[in-house]
């Protein structure tokens, strides 16, 4: 599988930070991934608690809204309120949103009831914007898996990357254009999922991430950390001993921070 396996510089890129355009489809992505228009016309951005460090970070840069914890469950929103900031941010994510839901929620709470252009109802993925990296720290999740195999000494190594959503039809798109994994649906979580373990799929993946960076903080470490374990695939030195040793304490690094 390593033979073929496309190339990752060894040299990291350094995180980036967005400009205003630039955030503004981050910020879409984001939305897409675990916001909403309330009917109350409040904009509304759902957060991991373990996250809740950057959804102060997101309220720092937009320079409005506050973050409350949700009672009883394991989860942080940071909420605009603020006339004047539901506009400034509704101007920044226009024509960017790409859900259908949340484009409808644009267009029939924000620009009705705040005299706003309409966004594009246009909801093909721009993946040369950072609209995936939002997306993705949203909803998505990067592991590493090690199981024995039955056929030899060494076990199986494999990089996983999935995203949650309540629909399929922006996950329809992502798998188009990583180019393959597994598109299915939990029935006990009613749950759509994109997942691969395809080293192909992670090559494409991580290789958004080095030109669009993610940017919550452990969404970022753990791209880090992946990326290592990927190199180490690449190598092949994750068939040495000392290489799969390397990989084994990636993945516990990786599952201390869940």
């Amino acid at each position: 599988m390593a033979n073929a396996l496309k190339k990752l510089s060894v040299h990291r890129p350094t995180k980036t930070s967005y400009n205003k355009e630039m955030f503004g489809y981050y910020l879409a992505g984001l939305i897409d991934g675990d916001g909403h228009v309330s009917t109350i016309n409040h904009i509304v951005i759902r957060f991991n608690s373990r996250d809740k460090r950057d959804a102060v970070m997101l309220r720092t840069r937009l320079g409005y809204g506050k973050v409350r914890d949700v009672k009883n469950k394991n989860a942080c929103n940071l909420v605009i309120s603020n006339s004047k900031a539901v506009v400034e941010i509704a101007l920044l994510i226009k024509d960017k949103l790409k859900h259908p839901v949340k484009i409808e929620q644009y267009n029939s709470l924000l620009a009705e009831n705040f005299g706003l252009e309409k966004t594009s109802t246009n909801t093909r993925i721009d993946f040369n914007t950072p609209w995936f990296a939002g997306f993705f720290d949203a909803d998505g999740h990067l592991k590493i898996k090690i199981t024995p195999k039955n056929d030899g000494p060494r076990p199986e190594v494999r990089l996983l990357g999935q995203i949650d959503q309540k629909k399929d039809v922006l996950l329809i798109q992502v798998q188009s254009y990583l180019g393959g994994g597994f598109l299915g649906y939990r029935k006990k979580d009613d749950m759509y999922y994109y997942s691969t373990v395809s080293f192909g799929v992670q090559y494409n993946l991580l290789k958004y991430f080095d030109n669009f960076s993610l940017q919550y903080h452990n969404s970022y470490l753990r791209y880090t950390i992946l990326r290592k374990a990927f190199i180490l695939v690449q190598t092949k030195e994750y068939l040495t001993l000392p290489g799969l040793a390397k990989i084994k304490k990636l993945k516990k690094k990786l599952k201390s921070m869940i």
